[in-house]
């Protein structure tokens, strides 16, 4: 092993040994059925042999039945479980593994001095009435069962899922069995997410970037590692399978806020002056767990609209308004516009206080009220229509970044959405509507005192 396990493998791990060593010793003996779900790269299937292993070694299975998507890689997965029983360091604590039966589909023989078959199939083959030596499989692994190819397929999704449960389950004893299921949510409709929303099936599913915006295995790929792979997809317009594949969570293009890369910048090195530049600020909390609070910088260029700057976290108010006033100073903006809604529109009123102290002149700050008929759903898809329609554009490939990766995760519909980093920029919009006779450049802004600046953070998660 070059790294250690993360604490998610370690957990899963101890879930599945404890759940299945408490089935061996009950009186009561039951079906266990597992599906797993890691993100590709993530050494799940280098996990699954290990536990594997482990559960033969310590005499929790005796008849194991290995599934993969076709013949050669179920074969390959059972030749490397057979390496791993040999290796020097088991037979050192557990005794040599000769099987008497040795093919590439097949390992059978006597291992602790009990009986242990181990079969490998791809899947959709001949497996009905698998019976040896009076045995049924008392443990069947699913390893990538499902591939992408066979899920776009309607009719070939079908015939295999009616094969899996028709089939397949049916090969196992009903006493003291175990089914573990591997794989990627490639949709709402693979396999894997049928498991997944199926009572009497324990579902362990994760995605490669945690809900506190760390990575899922730090020494095996930091989140600047995954935040570049997701770029890279998303370049090409394929962001949805870099969730279904990495995040384990399938996106449908009608279910989507987006529909394809964004238009390039009109204009490729020198960034013309800005016609009018404003500030809009999205606030939020600052508990460890609250939205981030967002500040971005507009700039209109020859009637086009832009994203100067973003930038933001979970910052306490004061924070909050002296990055905003930064920025303010730095694009020369003449004018700060603030979501007034609740506690928010006090945010107006600190950021006047705090302009007074620092003897900041030139700046106007204002309220912002949403349209009443407008959804907050709507109100962002209005702004990415104006993005598609060649309207609005990212200055900054990290801000351009962050947008896409919150408008990805979006769901229709849903009201749990994190929308800081969509709602801000969108806001720019209705200044538009609302304050289009305040825009302009200051370039008269005076300051008596410095204002502290909050670091940049670029990183999109």
């Amino acid at each position: 092993m070059a790294y250690s396990f993360p604490k998610y493998y370690i957990a899963l791990w101890l879930s599945l040994i404890r759940a299945i060593e408490e089935n061996n010793t009950t009186q009561v003996k039951k079906v266990l059925r597992y599906c797993i779900g890691l993100p590709r790269g993530f050494a799940k299937t280098t996990f699954i042999k290990c536990l594997v292993a482990w559960l033969i070694c310590h005499k929790m299975v005796h008849f194991v039945l290995i599934i993969c998507a076709t013949d050669p890689l179920a074969e390959a997965f059972l030749n490397d479980l057979d390496t791993i029983l040999k290796s020097a360091n088991i037979e050192a604590l557990y005794g040599k593994w000769v099987p008497a039966k040795d093919s590439a589909d097949t390992k059978k023989g006597f291992y602790q001095l009990r009986p242990l078959i181990i079969k490998a199939r791809g899947s959709g083959t001949a497996v009905r009435g698998i019976n040896e030596e009076n045995r049924r499989p008392d443990f069947i692994i699913c390893d990538d069962m499902q591939t992408k190819d066979n899920d776009e397929s309607e009719t070939d999704r079908a015939r295999l899922f009616t094969w899996f449960v028709g089939t397949l389950l049916k090969t196992v004893t009903q006493r003291r069995s175990i089914v573990i299921y591997v794989g990627n949510m490639y949709s709402d409709h693979c396999i894997l997410y049928l498991l997944k929303i199926n009572p009497y099936w324990i579902s362990l599913i994760t995605g490669c970037i945690l809900e506190d915006g760390t990575s899922l295995w730090p020494e095996l790929y930091s989140v600047e590692d995954l935040y570049e792979s997701f770029l890279h997809d998303e370049s090409l317009g394929k962001a949805d399978i870099w969730f279904a594949e990495m995040m384990n969570d399938p996106i449908e293009s009608a279910n989507s806020l987006l529909h394809g890369p964004f238009p390039k910048l009109p204009f490729e090195d020198l960034i013309p002056a800005p016609d009018a530049s404003w500030i809009t600020i999205d606030p939020a909390g600052f508990r460890k767990h609250s939205d981030d609070n967002v500040v971005a910088a507009h700039y209109l260029i020859d009637a086009k609209n832009f994203i100067a700057e973003m930038d933001g976290g979970v910052w306490n108010p004061r924070q909050t308004v002296e990055c905003s006033l930064s920025m303010a100073i730095r694009h020369e903006a003449a004018l700060i516009a603030i979501e007034a809604v609740g506690y928010q529109q006090t945010l107006a009123y600190w950021t006047r206080e705090c302009m007074k102290e620092a003897k900041i002149t030139g700046i106007e700050v204002v309220e912002l009220k949403r349209p009443t008929n407008v959804t907050k759903e709507r109100f962002i898809r209005n702004f990415i229509s104006e993005i598609y329609d060649s309207n609005y554009y990212f200055l900054r490939e990290a801000d351009r970044a962050k947008f896409v990766w919150q408008a990805t995760a979006f769901r229709i519909g849903r009201k749990d959405n994190r929308d800081d980093w969509l709602d801000c920029p969108a806001m720019g919009l209705e200044v538009r509507n609302q304050f289009s006779h305040m825009l302009k450049v200051r370039k008269d802004i005076r300051t008596g005192s410095k204002i502290a600046r909050v670091r940049s953070n670029n990183t999109p998660f």
